[in-house]
């Protein structure tokens, strides 16, 4: 027999998952959104290297409200960027140099990338597994009261032939929440 505590407590779990579930998906947007960041970073920094002449390189820096400034680099040697280097430190780095941690970083959010792929993953397992659960207790929990034993339809035959007794006062009906009493995955 299932009763209602476990229905609730398998409700709340589902409900707990979705929850993680949602906050999964919320970091791997995160995440995508910064690995599109440091492709950007990275085509950049290709294209400054691969320059062919390598003597002049002019472009626009956008610093937003759609206001850009002029950028020139002059010169044989390669160009120098501003790298954050950590906790708020940032350093001059040749834009060689300065790609290669691009790439490493964008290497580690990749993989950070993944493992929040196989959490959401197991986390949806779970859900899908908690779900299954509570929609089977639950259907259990319904037809419960409804099932009616084969010795109690022989009984209600033979009642039939014996003068009917006063009827049972009529059940009033239970009053209800603002919702009703029904639970659901909300519960």
């Amino acid at each position: 027999m299932v009763d209602r505590a476990q229905l609730q407590r398998l409700a709340q779990e589902v409900e707990g998952l979705r929850k993680r579930l949602d906050e999964i998906n919320l970091r791997i947007e995160q995440v995508d959104t910064v690995l599109a960041e440091h492709a950007v970073t990275d085509a950049v920094l290709n294209a400054l290297l691969g320059h062919e002449s390598g003597h002049s390189i002019s472009t626009h820096l956008p610093i937003g409200s759609g206001v850009s400034l002029p950028y020139r680099h002059t010169g044989q040697a390669e160009g120098v960027a501003l790298v954050d280097l950590g906790s708020g430190i940032f350093g001059e780095r040749p834009w060689s140099e300065a790609r290669t941690i691009t790439a490493d970083r964008q290497s580690d959010i990749q993989h950070l990338r993944n493992e929040l792929n196989v959490q959401a993953d197991q986390t949806e397992a779970s859900l899908a597994k908690a779900a299954t659960t509570f929609n089977a207790l639950a259907e259990q929990m319904k037809q419960a009261p409804a099932q009616v034993s084969p010795a109690d339809e022989s009984e209600t035959a033979t009642s039939e032939e014996t003068p009917p007794s006063t009827p049972a006062p009529a059940r009033r009906p239970r009053k209800r929440g603002m919702f009703g009493n029904d639970l659901t995955l909300d519960d």
